[in-house]
């Protein structure tokens, strides 16, 4: 192809069309849709990027950006050329007295979090997977264990430098190009691509201690959970469903697997050493099943707790498998009802290397725009979060999108980072009455439409 010698003369970073550095990023953490591209580029710069952009533009090229490929449904691949951000990945400017780190976008959230972990720092909130990208997760709006409280990450950045559609460097921020800042948060790539992001940090106490609570009713953990995070009693609240086989009963006229529902509850506290939080005052009033271990750590070693079940997925082969994570932000009051439904005749067996995680908020934490949750003091995530085998997601793709549309009808939103399949009309009830508005942006910031049309326009 002549057109990828051309593109390669202007830019300073490296092109790649061989065969293995395409097949690399032909397909995603979802195991599912694959798109192989014409080219792979690692951009040097900022300019790199718009250069990248702007030869797309005048060619009628499809252009996405891609960080560590942990989407589900598509969303960092292209047919024709693939962005490699993790090669823009340096820490600018890190300004230790100001709690202010500006980065480049394609750097991963450990490796930020090595720098700032010795200077007591950390960002408000962070993924279970810290080895995903700053910029990747922005476009997602990135959440984890803190967001009941801070929100999402993308509600910490002060500042974005992206390339548009049109191949413009633009720096926007909340007093300068607003409406690009919104549109990048929560964006899905869909209006530039990030290089550049200045985010605000907090300074953390240097340990942290666990209290590991099992619930047996449901209903007894959301009354907790919405009185923890009104009384902003723990700094993290992680928790999730758990089966315990039964053996077989009859569903729908077949006998198939069914369990007993539990629920761990993980509620964590930051301390700066010496004697433990009080146990007796931190779990006053709550109604768990058992009170089953207490934990203390570095606040290091919490931010990477989850590492030793990811290395465990990698050699048991479930992280290979597909994943077709359904996630989803249900009103508080649905989820008391919407919840044991779906785990009712969940098969448990289907959770292998995988998980069904809960992660409650308040829902004031989050002021980004494109961030779509239901309205309401408080809402609930709910994600089913399996590994399924390519031979089985003929059986699994329906199970789960039936959850995703009962969901839906009871005026949840979906979380985009994981596998969905919508259509326009979904696409307009998913951002509501934001709907005309995304459309103006997505022509006014790509006109020509080369982020990722496989997306909102599909």
């Amino acid at each position: 192809m002549d057109w990828i010698a051309d593109l390669a003369a202007r830019i300073e970073g490296a092109t790649l069309k061989d065969e293995a550095s395409r097949a690399a990023v032909a397909s995603d953490f979802g195991r599912i849709v694959e798109r192989k591209p014409a080219v792979v580029v690692r951009p040097a710069s900022a300019r790199d990027v718009a250069e990248v952009v702007k030869f797309a533009a005048c060619n009628s090229l499809r252009v996405t950006a891609r960080g560590a490929g942990h989407s589900q449904s598509g969303q960092s691949l292209s047919d024709q050329i693939a962005l490699d951000m993790r090669s823009l990945d340096q820490i600018l400017d890190l300004d230790e007295r100001n709690c202010t780190v500006r980065c480049q976008a394609g750097i991963t959230w450990r490796n930020l979090l090595e720098k700032l972990l010795p200077l007591g720092l950390s960002p408000p909130v962070l993924t279970n997977n810290l080895d995903v990208t700053v910029g990747g997760t922005l476009s997602t709006a990135g959440v984890g264990v803190a967001s009941w409280r801070y929100g999402a990450q993308a509600d910490h950045c002060l500042e974005l430098e992206a390339v548009t559609g049109e191949g413009k460097i633009l720096r926007s921020s909340p007093s300068s190009h607003r409406d690009l800042f919104d549109a990048l948060r929560a964006g899905l790539g869909q209006f530039g691509v990030i290089t550049e992001v200045h985010l605000e940090l907090r300074r953390h106490q240097p340990r942290v201690c666990t209290f590991y609570l099992l619930y047996d009713d449901l209903q007894a953990l959301l009354g907790d959970l919405k009185a923890l995070i009104e009384e902003a009693r723990f700094d993290y609240l992680e928790s999730w469903c758990v089966p315990l086989p039964q053996g077989m009963k009859k569903i729908g006229g077949e006998r198939q697997p069914f369990a007993q529902w539990f629920f761990p509850l993980h509620a964590t506290v930051e301390f700066s050493g010496g004697a433990l939080p009080d146990a007796s005052e931190k779990l006053h009033g709550l109604n768990f099943y058992k009170y089953v271990h207490t934990e203390e750590s570095s606040i290091a070693e919490f931010f990477t707790r989850l590492d030793p079940l990811f290395a465990f997925w990698k050699r048991s082969g479930f992280w290979d498998y597909a994943h077709p994570w359904m996630e989803c932000i249900l009103p508080w009051e649905a989820a008391s009802f919407y919840i044991p439904q779906v785990l009712q005749n969940f098969p448990p067996q289907a959770l292998a290397g995988g998980h069904i995680l809960l992660w409650p908020a308040r829902g004031s934490a989050s002021s980004v725009s494109l961030f779509a949750r239901p309205e309401g003091e408080a809402v609930m995530g709910f994600g089913i979060l399996p590994a399924v085998p390519k031979a089985l997601l003929g059986e699994a793709l329906p199970r789960l999108e039936r959850a995703s549309e009962a969901a839906l009808g009871l005026g949840a939103k979906r979380y985009l980072s994981g596998w969905f399949t919508f259509n326009a009309d979904q696409w307009k009830a998913h951002y509501g009455d934001k709907w005309t508005a995304l459309v103006n942006l997505k022509r006014k910031y790509d006109p020509k439409t080369i982020f990722n049309p496989a997306l909102m326009n599909r």
